[in-house]
């Protein structure tokens, strides 16, 4: 495998650019688009460096064709900001400064790769094949990680991925981050790409302006964030469908809409603003499928758009979520003004009939990346503060086994004022 990976990214290879067009579309109604073209940019050549040799991968740029570099939220020193396990003993947590790895459900974590990565998220299909993504590197793995190879980007810069084969993904990159803190996650100017070689190269599809998440089913059935919105499609991304609105909105700002598919040709998703006060910020849970979004919890604090759930979100202030599958999903919040190691969650089952409280996780006070493999096993990576003295602040991973009952440290980082 790892021929193949120094093979994958030794190659020259045309990027697409980023350009996308519109498509306009009301709440429950279909947004029609005609398939886009896109022109070659000029050929671009990324040489993955050995990660012994070195902690970051650079990635090949599209040339005199690409736009100027949009704004980026950086990545805080240390965080660990992307979590995802394929089973109950394997799994990645990607952050700042590095690629962990764990093939004993965390009771040992090792480095794959070190250096100033500014990771974001990650996304695997199997045990074997990966992508890490960040602000300034696109990663790919077809041995578990044992090799890591850089991807040539597009000319605006991926965000985030999500992919459905080794071959066939879908990312929204570019944009600007002018409120939201969350690097993977655009306020406005995302663009929706497709990759049907591994992310060697990507094409804009067309869709919903300010595309800030993206996932799919299958090559037919997705799911779009954008503009605070969610959308569906069920012919490839040809048509989107608002499933949500923002009617009746009261504030200014921009809100994020986050969506992580799950099985059966549903979602999850968490929209996140517009705007915060009080020590809170309006967020709202989701369960969809193809006919409808439900909302599910809210921050009572706030006003919100359409049909308000009567249940309290599960904190003040917006964490991740995991998608179980398509009846369960793990929703897990902070609490800025309660102090340090309040992280409540939720545990939403029955298709969203359901929300249970489930305390808090310990040894965390600001989740950053959550995965579950079930109701009852789960892992969650943030930081944990101690605010007496000077203050200081140390990146976590913890676990679960036992549906939330117990919380147990597994890796820790060093401690930072």
């Amino acid at each position: 495998m790892r021929a193949r990976l120094l093979a994958l990214a030794s190659l020259s290879v045309v990027v697409a650019g980023c350009a996308t067009g519109t498509a306009a579309a009301t709440a429950g109604q279909p947004a029609s688009s005609a398939a886009s073209a896109t022109s070659a940019a000029p050929a671009a050549t990324s040489s993955a460096p050995s990660p012994a040799a070195s902690g970051t991968a650079a990635a090949g740029q599209a040339g005199a064709s690409c736009s100027p570099a949009t704004s980026a939220a950086t990545v805080q020193a240390g965080a660990l900001t992307g979590l995802e396990f394929v089973s109950a003993t394997q799994g990645w947590a990607v952050g700042q400064n590095t690629i962990l790895a764990t093939s004993d459900g965390g009771t040992h974590w090792t480095a794959q790769l070190s250096g100033k990565l500014n990771l974001t998220s990650v996304d695997f299909i199997s045990a074997r094949d990966g992508w890490a993504v960040g602000t300034s590197s696109l990663l790919a793995t077809t041995d578990g990680g044992a090799h890591w190879a850089a991807l040539p980007e597009p000319c605006q810069p991926i965000r985030s991925v999500h992919f459905i084969s080794p071959t066939t993904g879908f990312a929204v990159a570019g944009g600007h981050n002018t409120a939201s803190t969350n690097p993977a996650l655009p306020d406005a100017g995302g663009a929706v790409l497709r990759t049907g070689d591994g992310g060697r190269t990507w094409h804009a599809m067309t869709a919903p302006a300010n595309a800030q998440t993206v996932c799919f089913n299958d090559p037919q059935h997705g799911w779009l964030g954008a503009s605070g919105l969610l959308y569906r499609t069920s012919d490839g991304g040809k048509n989107w469908t608002s499933l949500t609105t923002m009617a009746g909105q009261a504030g200014s700002g921009s809100a994020a809409m986050s969506v992580e598919c799950a099985s059966n040709g549903t979602a999850w998703a968490l929209r996140v603003g517009p705007g915060a006060a009080m020590s809170q910020n309006p967020h709202v849970g989701y369960y969809a499928d193809q006919q409808a979004a439900v909302p599910l919890f809210a921050e009572q604090y706030f006003q919100t758009p359409g049909a308000k759930p009567s249940a309290q979100s599960p904190g003040s202030d917006a964490g991740p979520f995991s998608a179980i599958d398509s009846a369960t999903a793990a929703f897990v919040d902070w609490c800025s003004a309660c102090g340090a190691g309040t992280a409540p969650w939720d545990l939403v089952s029955k298709s969203g009939a359901a929300v249970d409280k489930m305390g808090n996780v310990g040894s965390i006070t600001q989740p950053q990346a959550a995965s579950f493999q079930s109701a009852k096993v789960g892992w969650v990576a943030g930081s944990n503060s101690v605010l007496s003295g000077t203050g200081k602040t140390q990146q976590r991973i913890v676990a679960t086994t036992d549906g939330g009952r117990t919380w147990h440290v597994q890796w820790s980082g060093p401690w930072s004022s």
